[in-house]
């Protein structure tokens, strides 16, 4: 059975990476990345955590309760929608949320943080302006 550091450095291989870079990826030294592929240490959950969304993959695939590498369209489009519960003010019903590719699905969430971000630089503006006119 795979170990934990022998799943993370079979899907860093697989993108082509060195273990440096995906150090400086999931901000944390290359000779503690070095000691998970190696199995000398594990990641605490939360690294555990960063490197499944890096390499797109399951905790159960991590922790080896799964063979099953890649985690499902379906599955990552939910996981988002729960974090971003900004498509529920699109309106966007479930069919139209699983007919979107990944890509897609993407683009909605980056170009909605632009909005929030842009919506929040102008509400600053705002409150300086206020402030100078006091």
């Amino acid at each position: 059975m795979d170990t934990m550091g022998d799943r993370i450095r079979t899907l860093r291989v697989e993108r082509g990476m060195s273990q440096v870079a995906v150090a400086k990826r999931l901000d944390v030294k290359p000779t503690t990345y070095n000691s998970w592929e190696r199995n000398a240490t594990k990641p605490k959950h939360e690294k555990v955590l960063e490197i499944a969304d890096f390499f797109e993959t399951t905790l159960d695939y991590l922790y080896g309760r799964s063979n099953d590498r890649h985690i499902s369209l379906d599955d990552y489009k939910m996981e988002k929608l729960l974090e971003n519960k900004i498509l529920r003010i699109f309106g966007m019903s479930e069919e139209e949320l699983s007919s979107l590719s990944k890509e897609e699905f993407d683009r909605i969430i980056d170009y909605s943080k632009y909005v929030i971000h842009n919506h929040n630089m102008e509400k600053a503006k705002e409150r300086e302006r206020n402030k100078d006119a006091d």
